[in-house]
């Protein structure tokens, strides 16, 4: 009996897992002309993937397509209200280069916080902001 319970149990947290990430299997492309950061990577320009992989943790998996690499970021809380027609990835871009600030999508906008900031950094802010597409069958 003990058996049958526990296999039950791992059944019943196996489906809710793999139900969180198959729910979060939303892949849209983008195509971003210039390096940028992360709050755990530099990343080059190309072809990325962006995949929301649980929306337990607010995880977003970025992955280039051209170089193979990716890396999983974590934003704060989801702002579920603030929702876009069109997607698009907002990086906030100084003298030094771009980093990744917001993911915007129909389902809420994903926020990243700003690394420490010199004055230097604080003068010449200027935002960009890279459309998704929905993704296609490669």
């Amino acid at each position: 009996m003990k058996s049958l319970t526990n296999r039950l149990v791992m059944f019943a947290a196996s489906a809710v897992v793999l139900g969180t990430m198959a729910y979060g299997q939303t892949a849209m492309n983008a195509a971003i002309p210039f390096a940028f950061r992360t709050a755990n990577a530099t990343l080059p320009a190309g072809n990325y993937t962006v995949n929301r992989v649980t929306t337990a943790t607010n995880t977003i998996q970025l992955y280039n397509k051209d170089s193979g690499r990716g890396v999983f970021v974590a934003s704060l809380p989801v702002d579920w209200y603030n929702t876009v027609q069109k997607p698009v990835l907002v990086f906030a871009c100084v003298e030094r280069g771009c980093t990744l600030r917001e993911i915007k999508t129909g389902s809420g906008t994903y926020t990243y916080p700003e690394t420490h900031k010199t004055a230097r950094d604080r003068e010449a802010v200027s935002l960009i902001q890279v459309p998704l597409t929905k993704r296609n069958a490669d």
